[in-house]
C-alpha cells in the first residue's frame, strides 16, 4: 500500500489550541522508524493495529488505541505490523495545556492511554462515537468535538506570556535567548522556565533546539540537493557536528541514516508537520 498522509486545517473554533488534524494510512510491516519531535503534543487514534513502541529497556509494547502523546526530548522508535490507519489532532505548542488538564511536563516523553488522562467514562463515549462514524472525515470531526469539550471544561485556559515566547521562538527559528524571552514575558528566568514547562511541556531551550531541527526537515523537503552542512547552517546550527549531536539526542541516529529510512509515518510527519 502506498503511504497516504493528509493534513487538514483545524476547526476555526479550536484555532487557539489546535494546529491541524491529520491522517496516515500505510503498510509498513516490521519497519522500525524514529519519530521526530516537532514541539507539539498530539491526540492519536489507531484504527488499524496500533504501533509497537520501544521502551527504555529495549522491550516493545503496543500503544493504546487512543492516546495522548506528550513532547519528545528523546528518541521514540515505533514499528508496525501490517496495515496501519492513524488519525491525529496536532496541538499548537502551548495549545494542549487546556486539553490535557495536567501540567504538560508530566506528559513529556510519554504516550498516555487517554483513559488515564480523562477517565474511562469519557473515553468509552468517545470510542463509541468513533465507531459510529462512517468514514475518516467523520471520525476526525468526532475527535475535534472531543477536544473542544475537554478544552471547554477548563474554560479555554491559556497563558498569554508563554504563547508570546513560543511565537518569538518560532519567528527566530529557535535563535532567541532565555533573557530575551524573560523580558518579553515580564518574568524572571526561573519563573519562565517553570511556566513554559507546565504549558508547553519542555524548557524554552529544548523548544528552541526542536525548532532548529524542524528547519533541517524543511531543507530535506524543499532542497533535497543541499548538503548536510548547508542544511545545518540554514537551520541555525553552528556546524554539521552540532546538528548531528541534536539529531542523535532526539532521534537516536545520524541525519543521513534517518533520511534514508524510506517514506513512512515518521518521514511523513517530518516533511509535512
Amino acid at each position: 500500500m502506498t503511504p497516504r498522509y493528509e493534513e487538514h486545517a483545524a476547526d476555526p473554533a479550536l484555532a487557539a489550541h489546535v494546529h491541524c488534524t491529520w491522517l496516515f494510512e500505510g503498510d509498513e510491516d516490521g519497519a522500525e522508524q524514529a519519530v521526530p519531535p516537532d514541539g507539539r503534543c498530539e491526540l492519536i487514534a489507531h484504527f488499524g493495529r496500533p504501533y509497537d513502541e520501544r521502551g527504555g529497556d529495549g522491550a516493545w509494547h503496543a500503544q493504546p488505541t487512543l492516546l495522548f502523546a506528550g513532547q519528545l526530548t528523546r528518541p521514540l522508535v515505533l514499528r508496525s505490523h501490517g496495515a496501519v490507519a492513524v488519525l491525529g489532532v496536532r496541538f499548537k505548542p502551548a495549545g494542549a495545556w487546556a486539553f490535557a488538564g495536567a501540567p504538560l511536563s508530566s506528559c513529556t516523553d510519554r504516550r498516555l492511554d487517554l483513559a488515564a488522562l480523562h477517565g474511562a467514562a469519557a473515553v468509552s463515549t468517545l470510542r463509541a462515537q468513533l465507531g459510529d462514524a462512517a468514514d475518516a472525515p467523520g471520525r476526525s470531526a468526532v475527535l475535534s468535538r472531543y477536544v473542544a469539550a475537554q478544552v471547554a471544561r477548563r474554560d479555554d485556559r491559556r497563558d498569554a506570556a508563554v504563547e508570546a515566547c513560543v511565537e518569538r521562538t518560532l519567528a527566530s527559528e529557535g535563535r532567541v535567548s532565555l533573557a530575551e524571552l524573560g523580558a518579553l514575558a515580564g518574568l524572571g528566568e526561573r519563573q519562565l522556565q517553570r511556566r513554559f514547562a507546565e504549558v508547553v511541556g519542555i524548557s524554552p531551550r529544548t523548544f528552541g533546539s526542536v525548532v532548529r531541527l524542524r528547519r533541517v526537515f524543511d531543507a530535506l523537503r524543499d532542497a533535497p540537493w543541499s548538503t548536510w552542512s548547508e542544511r545545518a547552517q540554514s537551520a541555525g546550527f553552528f556546524d554539521h557536528p552540532q546538528m548531528a549531536r541534536d539529531f542523535r539526542r532526539l532521534l537516536g541516529t545520524a541525519p543521513s541514516h534517518w533520511a534514508a529510512s524510506g517514506r513512512g509515518l515518521a518521514t511523513c510527519l517530518a516533511g509535512d508537520a
